[in-house]
């Protein structure tokens, strides 16, 4: 079994624990249990922490990139499509607060990033925002960058951070949210 293989029903119990923030601290044993099946049977299968965390990541990747495709193939500057990708986290975001929250614990950090000092973020979350800033110096709608990837780091958990934190600790609706995370994170993109 490759490490990235993990069933449906462990990987839907590793989400539900991350959404109660109990991912961090669980045991394989807890996993087992919210999946309904023994850690024998995950034993069994082959399935580790490791290969969850994998699974788990790829399928939040596969999601976000299947809603950002069409952004990036639409009409428009690098500008334009770089608005609406971010439109486009925002709502993921949204749409994933409770999960995650449940995931930012230092244990799991290595779901959207390397471990260690001086890590981006992987490209399976950044690919889109590299492009649409490489587009974007070509085409003269946004400033060039020295560094792309570190740039879509930056932007991306600016982006994610700050959009979670006003709309969980603030409270404000979706769309003041997006809008305004928006707007300050594009004026210094701007040529």
């Amino acid at each position: 079994m490759s490490e990235a293989a993990v069933s449906q029903d462990v990987l839907a119990a590793a989400k539900r624990l991350a959404e109660r923030q109990e991912l961090g601290g669980a045991s394989m044993a807890d996993i087992a249990k919210e999946a309904g099946i023994t850690r024998v049977t995950l034993y069994r299968r082959g399935e580790t922490r490791a290969a969850i965390l994998v699974a788990l990541r790829d399928e939040l990747a596969r999601e976000e990139r299947a809603r950002l495709l069409p952004v990036l193939a639409g009409d428009g500057d690098a500008r334009t499509r770089l608005i609406a990708a971010f439109e486009v986290i925002c709502a993921i975001t949204d749409e994933r607060a409770d999960l995650l929250t449940g995931l930012d614990d230092p244990t799991l950090n290595a779901i959207y990033h390397d471990p260690g000092d001086e890590s981006l973020t992987r490209t399976e979350f950044t690919a889109p925002i590299v492009r649409l800033l490489r587009d974007g110096a070509l085409d003269g709608s946004l400033r060039a960058v020295a560094d792309p990837e570190e740039a879509a780091t930056v932007l991306y958990v600016q982006v994610t951070e700050t959009y979670l934190h006003l709309r969980r600790e603030h409270r404000w609706s979706a769309k003041r949210t997006t809008d305004a995370v928006i707007e300050l994170t594009l004026n210094g993109l701007l040529p």
